[in-house]
């Protein structure tokens, strides 16, 4: 147990904030059977420490067991200690001891191997596609146009519009197109979605090339440069790096929207509307303006104390479900040296100093964010598009998941632990 001047300095905040916190119901007070002294338990403290900081933009180094602060349904068996709670099954990918596999195939091999058109054939399906197939969806993309609608509501939007803004606001406007079209499947519908994300963005000289793939595609219509083959190369690694990684939030929203048996498409926008919010979506645009303000002349270690003073992580460090490291920051530091061989080497030095700066003073590793911010900056994308390209890679994953639901749905329907008043009756 702890006094309320230990709880309030375990959660880093004012006396008066934690009693707030206890009017609240997030924090709840014991008596001593001799004195009128508050008491508050050590476990509730820490699981709510990581829960606030959160919401302060500050992710905890790794996660309380979720059994502390949340209650939902769990299957028998499943220990009530561990990390999270188990709402579903699932056999698109798996986090175990910090390694991370699409479908079991370790991510460190699919990045080396696959071509992000292929992996989302491989999420999709749960077996690697054979060439044709692969063949098939590059050329759908290759093909893919605006439908007259859907370029109509984007340019409504307008292009100073956020990107990920753009990417959802296509996405109920093409499902009423697709209303009105010949039935297609759920894998053909994937297959639009993916194809049609891209072109959701704003297009570097106004004008679509044609290219075999997304990540070329990506590159010369957005970033508006060649894309030559280790461009290519690199981007590849960046969308199938980010294609999927379990329930995180965006997933999750997925999951629920199409466990209620809407479509593809409401489930894609799910996912792309909780991107909206900082705390899960945001990481990208921090990591640009922290590299901006390196650009124009701040200090590394003003900048750094600055977001420790605002009780935040520096951006695009300490991932809550890998404290000893992002798996796939190390594949994308390696992008982005093998990038910086030909373009882009200034920022590429600036982000070791800054990786090599938060572990002296923090003992933090980089995030998939912080690389994948500045591979896509590297490559020649502007301010900006970083949360976007990992919302398109992404989005293979929201598939993935979407698919699994629709094969064996049951309504996802979580409970929560009340902690309002108690029982009473209005006379």
């Amino acid at each position: 147990m702890l006094t309320a001047a230990e709880a309030a300095e375990q959660l880093g905040v004012k006396l008066g904030t934690l009693y707030a916190y206890v009017s609240r119901g997030w924090l709840r007070s014991y008596r001593r059977k001799v004195g009128r002294q508050a008491l508050y338990r050590r476990a509730d403290v820490e699981a709510l420490r990581d829960l606030v900081s959160t919401e302060r933009g500050r992710r905890g180094r790794s996660l309380p067991p979720a059994s502390t602060w949340v209650t939902v349904a769990q299957p028998k068996g499943v220990e009530s200690g561990a990390p999270g709670v188990i709402a579903a099954e699932s056999a698109v990918s798996s986090i175990i001891e910090s390694k991370l596999a699409y479908r079991g195939y370790p991510i460190e091999e699919v990045v080396a191997h696959a071509s992000f058109e292929e992996v989302c054939l491989l999420l999709w399906s749960g077996e690697r596609p054979v060439p044709e197939e692969i063949a098939a969806l590059r050329a759908e993309v290759a093909g893919a146009r605006l439908p007259s609608s859907v370029a109509a509501a984007l340019a409504a939007v307008g292009d100073d519009a956020p990107p990920v803004l753009r990417l959802a606001a296509m996405m109920p406007v093409l499902a009423a197109w697709d209303r009105r079209q010949p039935p297609r499947t759920r894998i053909d519908r994937a297959k639009l979605i993916i194809s049609l994300l891209p072109l959701a963005l704003p297009l570097k000289a106004g004008e679509l090339e044609d290219a075999p793939g997304i990540a070329l595609r990506l590159l010369r219509s957005v970033a508006g440069v060649s894309g030559e083959k280790f461009e290519v190369q690199a981007l590849d690694r960046v969308l199938v790096a980010c294609a999927e990684h379990e329930f995180n939030v965006s997933t999750f929203a997925a999951r629920v929207i199409a466990s209620t048996g809407a479509d593809l498409f409401a489930s894609v926008l799910a996912a792309l509307c909780s991107l909206s919010g900082p705390i899960h979506g945001g990481a990208c645009d921090r990591i640009e303006a922290l590299f901006a303000d390196l650009a124009g002349g701040a200090r590394l270690e003003d900048c750094l104390t600055a977001h420790a003073a605002n009780h935040r992580l520096p951006p695009g460090f300490g991932h809550a479900i890998y404290p000893d490291g992002d798996p796939r920051a190390v594949l994308m530091r390696e992008t982005a040296e093998a990038i910086a061989s030909k373009k882009g080497a200034r920022l590429f030095e600036t982000a070791l100093k800054v990786e090599e700066a938060v572990w002296k003073r923090d003992r933090l590793r980089p995030n998939l964010d912080f690389y994948l911010t500045v591979c896509t900056r590297m490559l020649g994308f502007p301010r900006s598009l970083p949360a976007a390209i990992f919302a398109v890679g992404r989005a293979a994953g929201w598939i993935a998941h979407g698919l699994e639901q629709y094969a064996d749905n049951r309504l996802i329907r979580p409970r929560m632990r009340y902690r309002g008043a108690p029982l009473r009756h209005w006379e």
